[in-house]
């Protein structure tokens, strides 16, 4: 199958295009540089990176590019604004313009990478966003599935990595909320796997799918486990809602990247869990759990 990604230059997208490539599935990734992308994907076989961007291109740019593919993931997300286009266009009008160039290229197959949390009546900017975005999705008149991945952790993730590298220089780690909110990882690897097995199963044409991993686990108890990976002890700081919101006040005004924002925050006042079973019933799998993962990273 002919395979049209956006978004295959992010960390997921390159686990998918990898998996893709050895089910022997032909990709075409959207990208804004494919020359870095031919590098990158050297060693896989039958990708071809192409130039363009779903924010700065036309509706009919993308059209033409995604011509002759037989299906169309769209991976495409932010989790901070700063230095983006921001959410309503990269969520929203992004998805939009890659929804109407699929049906003008003529696609039938399309996949949607959303997020669980992602709901009608969504606190943060962000699922709302990611929300209106499924609409557009579902609105379309061809085959689609969406998928709700929670947190997803792997060798490049912007979560694992970060409370890692925070560990190994600071004695003290902020708990956000008192880290109670309760999220359920998942691995890259897993989240891979059923977008790739969903291509050509019509069982799971016009569905949604939760995608969580084996453990629901609070923000403190990931943060342990994490710095136990690591052979390391830390002090682990509850840092109140209010008092980190004005902290991510004060770093979106600073000239770097955020480690983390007032949306998040938002988003950590509510559990980020879901019932898995369909997942693993539907693509015939059992998600590594975090803590093997951690085992493996670490050595421990």
């Amino acid at each position: 199958m002919k395979v049209f990604i956006a978004g295959g230059s992010g960390y997921i997208g390159r686990v998918l295009v990898r998996q893709l490539s050895l089910a022997g599935h032909e990709c075409r990734v959207l990208c804004r540089n494919p020359e870095l992308e031919r590098q990158r994907l050297a060693g896989e076989k039958n990708v071809y990176p192409v130039r363009g961007d779903i924010v700065d291109y036309s509706t009919n740019q993308l059209a033409k590019l995604i011509d002759k593919s037989d299906a169309v993931i769209n991976l495409v997300g932010i989790i901070i604004e700063k230095g983006t286009a921001g959410f309503e266009k990269v969520h929203v009008e992004g998805t939009r313009k890659l929804t109407l160039a699929s049906e003008e290229a003529g696609i039938q197959r399309f996949i949607q990478m959303s997020a669980l949390g992602t709901r009608d009546n969504a606190v943060s900017r962000y699922h709302k966003t990611k929300w209106e975005a499924e609409l557009l999705v579902r609105n379309m008149k061809l085959d689609w599935t969406i998928f709700r991945p929670s947190i997803v952790f792997g060798e490049e993730d912007e979560f694992i990595n970060v409370f890692a590298g925070m560990a190994r220089f600071l004695p003290v780690l902020p708990l956000i909320g008192g880290g109670h909110g309760k999220l359920q990882p998942i691995w890259v690897e897993d989240v891979c796997h059923c977008f790739v097995k969903s291509l050509s199963m019509p069982e799971t044409f016009g569905k949604t799918f939760d995608q969580g991993g084996e453990h629901a686990l609070s923000l403190k108890e990931l943060m342990k486990l994490i710095v136990g990976a690591m052979g390391r002890k830390r002090f682990l700081a509850p840092l109140p809602f209010p008092v980190a919101k004005i902290q991510a006040k004060i770093f979106n005004l600073l000239p770097i990247k955020p480690p983390f924002t007032e949306d998040q925050i938002t988003m950590l006042k509510e559990d980020n869990i879901c019932n898995s079973s369909e997942m693993k019933d539907v693509f015939k799998i059992k998600p590594l759990s975090v803590n093997t993962y951690l085992e493996r990273k670490f050595g421990k």
